[in-house]
């Protein structure tokens, strides 16, 4: 007998949800390492904060977990929208469990006010594929994931200096006050990167909110860290932000970049990301390896993480649809 009920995954059993995942990872992704317990355990305690509250579903059978569901709830323009992420084991796949784990978050969902989910991650051809287009969804977006493995790259070539009239400043988990009003306003050139058709929508960013996400960083744990690009005038005309969490320490994530219109094909994009990674690589000892994903219509950007020894790991779908109908 199939049971699937909303549950608090703080508290879940890492060690089941280690075998899901694992299990699940070999079968669809044979050409990638599947998911370490720790890995798993980040994803269950420390989801992405961005992304706002985390809600999580379980499908079992005979009281072994055959699946679930993840879900985030991003705020600040888009409560419209929920992020849906659904692992059903290999072993009880096509027996309806992703069918019934879709529509009970989509019941949940709708009472929370969200009227789109999207799901990302969807590789062509895949069982997730096959499974996103027979429930609906349409592809909306299309990314590349990248990955940099620190001991496979020379780190002479992140000797990358700003342009002339411009210098870089960094810091760790608190905007300095001097610079907090400009960058709100740099932080807001990333809505110029191509979004496709996705659902979300680029928060206004204001100082509020910036001092909210700071603190809610610091809440779980997440050293953020940022490099900006100044102007000679002290404006942020540029960013770069990366995360590390506590419960990985041997990986980072190369978060948001984005350059002011007006400073754009002078490099700045580059030098800050090659700032911030012998910044990282100086005293984080730990670390062995950078990931960031990329739209594929953002080849500039692509090109860039070439540069600084990124590789393209594998290509894959961002897919939504409509709540209503579920």
């Amino acid at each position: 007998m199939l049971d699937v009920r909303l549950v608090d995954g703080r508290r879940a059993d890492v060690d089941e949800y280690h075998e899901l995942q694992r299990a699940a990872s070999l079968v669809d992704y044979p050409h990638s390492p599947p998911p370490t317990r720790e890995a798993v355990l980040a994803r269950l305690r420390d989801p992405d904060v961005d992304l706002g509250e985390h809600l999580l579903w379980t499908a079992r059978v005979a009281g072994r977990l055959a699946g679930c569901l993840s879900a985030q709830l991003p705020v600040d323009g888009n409560e419209h929208l929920a992020f849906a992420r659904i692992v059903v084991h290999p072993s009880d796949r096509r027996q309806g469990i992703g069918s019934r784990l879709l529509r009970a978050g989509a019941v949940a969902l709708r009472d929370r006010g969200r009227t789109v989910v999207e799901v990302s991650q969807i590789e062509s051809n895949s069982p997730g594929a096959r499974f996103v287009a027979a429930q609906g969804f349409r592809t909306v977006n299309t990314s590349v994931l990248q990955t940099l493995e620190l001991s496979e790259v020379d780190p002479a070539i992140w000797d990358v200096e700003p342009p002339a009239g411009y210098r870089l400043e960094r810091w760790i988990g608190r905007a300095p006050e001097t610079l907090v009003e400009s960058y709100a306003r740099a932080r807001h050139a990333i809505g110029d990167a191509p979004p496709g058709q996705s659902a979300f929508r680029v928060p206004s960013w204001t100082v509020e909110r910036i001092r909210r996400v700071e603190a809610s960083y610091r809440q779980h744990g997440v050293e953020r860290r940022v490099v900006v690009a100044v102007s000679d005038p002290g404006e942020v005309v540029g960013v770069t932000e990366l995360d590390l969490q506590p419960l990985r320490p041997e990986l980072a994530a190369q978060r948001d970049t984005a350059v002011l219109a007006a400073h754009r094909g002078r490099g700045l994009g580059q030098a800050m990301k090659a700032a911030m990674l012998r910044w990282i690589t100086a005293d984080k000892a730990g670390l062995r390896r950078v990931w960031t994903s990329t739209a594929v219509a953002n080849q500039y950007m692509a090109d860039v993480n070439h540069r600084l020894g990124f590789a393209t790991v594998r290509r894959y779908s961002v897919v939504n649809r409509e709540l209503a109908g579920l």
